[in-house]
């Protein structure tokens, strides 16, 4: 993406009435910054630098900071970009910063496409893969411009806009929802003849999602069998499904996907090209677990035979590394201990007392991000 406007906002919790207490913007245009915008009222100079909003004022329903923001979006009128874009958005749009059908894209979605063998899309933790400074993590001037040179590097070639109702609105919009669904009756064939199944949590509904399926042209089930074209995925699938569909090989997509194809006018064969336009990128959109994309980690032979602790890795992550490392001939240990051990693989945000006491057990500490690093390049 050529021209876009790089946005991120400090808030002081997850819900929208949280309030929005910092905002960052940055105007790209050829890979290069031609505008910025700070927003905050300071109140407390000493915590700002603390992060999460800290030091800042409440300035959501703050008229001048709202209509700065506004001068620089219709301004330029790029695509915003955000990292973990729908919880941005849905601020900006609840308290009419942002037109709700104004375009954006998540950083996290283009990353996953371009580098889909990353043990986390975290913002520390892609500015550490890439090597980026994020000196002021958490403030959203540090965050925005980390972004920038995060997007620079990794350079990902393929944006899908996001489509996340706001959760607070969801239910009065679900019925409108669903009228458009139905509308697709007799126009729509994108999923004509094929047999869809819905799992895991979601923000969508999951009766809402079957009835535009069908609405598509699709039949629906709740079990994965061997007539199944797709299972679409939210969030905390049960691995009982995932095991099945691998099993039988059916391919595993997310919502976003599935309402991408239904309400951005894409079809099957588009949607196809999309994640095979790029030769490097793999990524099929299949749920992120390596036994469904051939493994590209090197074998790194400084590791075999070698004690590797574990335990300061998120869970997520620690199980994908604890195969790679036994793979590859290490013993794991999840000891919180750490003791006795020749490396220590940890999140690279984390503050543990373990890492701090390694150097007394003269124990090579590496971060997640450098782990991950080693096994691509």
């Amino acid at each position: 993406m050529e021209n876009m406007i790089i946005v991120d906002l400090e808030t002081r919790g997850f819900q929208v009435e949280d309030g929005i207490f910092e905002v960052a913007v940055l105007v790209v245009e050829n890979d290069v910054i031609v505008d910025e915008l700070h927003l905050g009222k300071v109140c407390d100079v000493e915590l700002i630098y603390d992060g999460m909003g800290e030091g800042y004022e409440d300035i959501s329903v703050n008229d001048k900071y709202r209509n700065s923001f506004k001068y620089i979006i219709e301004k330029y009128n790029y695509p915003i970009i955000a990292h973990n874009a729908s919880f941005d958005r849905k601020f900006l749009v609840y308290y009419n910063w942002l037109p709700e059908d104004y375009p954006v894209y998540d950083s996290v979605r283009a990353l996953r496409i371009e580098h889909p063998h990353l043990f986390s899309y975290s913002m520390s933790f892609v500015s550490n893969y890439f090597n980026v400074d994020q000196r002021h993590s958490h403030t959203a001037l540090g965050d925005v411009f980390a972004l920038y040179n995060v997007i620079k590097k990794a350079n990902p070639k393929t944006w899908i806009p996001l489509f996340k109702p706001l959760p607070s609105q969801f239910k009065s919009k679900a019925k409108n929802l669903l009228e458009r669904g139905m509308q697709l009756q007799g126009e729509s064939s994108a999923f004509e003849g094929k047999h869809l199944v819905f799992t895991g949590a979601s923000q969508f509904p999951r009766v809402l999602m079957q009835e535009i399926a069908v609405a598509c042209g699709a039949s629906v089930g709740n079990s994965v069998i061997k007539k199944t074209d797709y299972l679409i995925c939210g969030e905390k699938v049960g691995q009982s499904k995932i095991d099945r569909a691998n099993e039988l090989e059916i391919p595993l997509y997310t919502d976003e996907w599935f309402i991408d194809i239904v309400f951005n006018d894409i079809n099957l064969e588009q949607a196809d090209n999309i994640v095979k336009d790029d030769s490097k990128s793999t990524f099929n959109r299949k749920i992120m677990n390596d036994s469904y994309i051939e493994s590209p980690y090197k074998q790194l032979p400084e590791f075999y035979g070698k004690k590797v602790n574990v335990a300061c890795l998120k869970a997520s992550v620690q199980k994908r590394v604890i195969k790679i490392l036994e793979d590859m001939g290490a013993s794991v240990n999840k000891s919180p201990s750490g003791k006795n051990v020749d490396y220590m693989i940890y999140t690279d945000d984390g503050d543990y007392v373990m890492l701090k006491r390694a150097e007394e057990f003269n124990i090579k500490l590496i971060a997640a991000s450098s782990f991950n690093r080693m096994l691509l390049e």
